[in-house]
Parts: C-alpha cells; sequence; structure tokens
C-alpha cells in the first residue's frame, strides 16, 4: 500500500470540491513522514460556506482519515470563542493547499489570542470548582469500595490538575498530557499526584485542593 499516493488521492478530490477553499493537515500525523507506519490522517478543511463544524471519515485503501468541515466565518468564531482544539491545529498544521490565501490571516488570529490566554473563569465559578471536588472527595472518604475510592481518585485528580491551570489563566493541556504538563510547570503538585497513586488517600486530595486554591479564597 502506498500511503502517500492514497494521501495525494484525498487531497486532490478535496480541491475538486469548489467549496473546499483551504487544508491543513493537523494532529500527529500533520509532519507527513511516509517513512512511518501512518495508520491516520487528520485534516481541517476551509469551505466557503456552511455555519456549524461537520465531520467525516472515511477509509480510503486502508488509510483513515479523520477530516472536519469548517466555513471561513466559522474559523474566525471558533478562534474569537478560545476553541483550543482549533486554535492549535491552525497554529501548529501544515497548510497543503489555500486557494483563496485565507489561511494566513487565520493563523496570524489565532496566534494573537493563543498568545492572549483562554477566557478568565470568575471567582465564583472558581469556587464552584473547588466545592464539587471537595464534595466528591467527602464520597471517598465516605466510601468503602475500593473500585469507586480508585475511579473517584483520580476523576478528582484530573479535576484538580485541571483547575490548577484554570486558576492560572493557562491553557488546559489535553488529557495525555496533562501530567507531563504538570511537571514541567510543578514539581510539588506533580509530586503529590504521584503519591496519591501509591496510596489512594484522600488526605493526599485534600492537600492538593488547598495547595491549588491557595490563592482564591
Amino acid at each position: 500500500m502506498d500511503i502517500k499516493q492514497t494521501y495525494e488521492e484525498m487531497i486532490l478530490k478535496l480541491k475538486k470540491n469548489q467549496d473546499n477553499i483551504a487544508i491543513i493537515v493537523v494532529g500527529s500525523s500533520k509532519d507527513l513522514n511516509f517513512h512511518k507506519n501512518i495508520n491516520d490522517i487528520d485534516l481541517f478543511v476551509i469551505t466557503e460556506y456552511g455555519d456549524k463544524q461537520i465531520r467525516k471519515r472515511y477509509n480510503m485503501k486502508n488509510v483513515e482519515f479523520d477530516i472536519n468541515y469548517f466555513s471561513e466565518n466559522l474559523a474566525y468564531e471558533l478562534i474569537k470563542e478560545k476553541k483550543l482544539f482549533f486554535i492549535e491545529g491552525i497554529i501548529t498544521g501544515n497548510n497543503i493547499y489555500d486557494k483563496k490565501n485565507i489561511l494566513n490571516g487565520i493563523k496570524k488570529y489565532a496566534k494573537s489570542e493563543y498568545e492572549n490566554g483562554p477566557s478568565k473563569y470568575s471567582l465564583s465559578e472558581i469556587n464552584d470548582l473547588k466545592s464539587n471536588i471537595i464534595d466528591n472527595i467527602k464520597r471517598i472518604k465516605n466510601s468503602e469500595q475500593l473500585g469507586y475510592i480508585h475511579f473517584m481518585s483520580n476523576l478528582c485528580l484530573k479535576d484538580i490538575l485541571r483547575s490548577y491551570f484554570i486558576i492560572n489563566n493557562k491553557w488546559i493541556p489535553k488529557d495525555k498530557k496533562l501530567f507531563q504538563k504538570i511537571k514541567e510547570k510543578d514539581k510539588s503538585l506533580y509530586a503529590l499526584s504521584q503519591n496519591l497513586y501509591k496510596s489512594y488517600d484522600f488526605n493526599i486530595l485534600n492537600s492538593m485542593v488547598e495547595y491549588v486554591f491557595k490563592n482564591t479564597k
């Protein structure tokens, strides 16, 4: 199977649709190293018309294509609304087709909004986050079911780490990168999270809540 040839066939097919005015390769496949075993290719397609995101998956000669369609107007709206998945895709993606020379403007706007940071949470919203986590920790404390304790502890841990980024007005990384980013930014919080996995002691979660929310009172 020639993955590069299959990829080129798909791009040609997309270009033939007059409504498709730009194509960007995104995600882990953006570098298009065809010497590696690529299982799937992710694409953003900018269209001239449309008012909503449309996602379609295709299998062409055993290569999976995950294609998200956005109109040009919707692209700007998603950036304005600070949708991180789209902003990151636009910034880091590989532009391969730009019929109307629109991608430079879209990418410039995406970079600007990324540098400005995410939408800031109010104190009330932050307190709601904290209250929800504390309620779940109480449920862990009152349970004797090991499976439930592990499940809820993992849920609380993720919520605490996500709250760290919210409170510090930072973009929340994807779940698979959450621990790595915490390790880079706050080694004390990372150490607490690792200790939790050793004992699943709810007191560690309480300590983490106090640590993360200490300046929000």
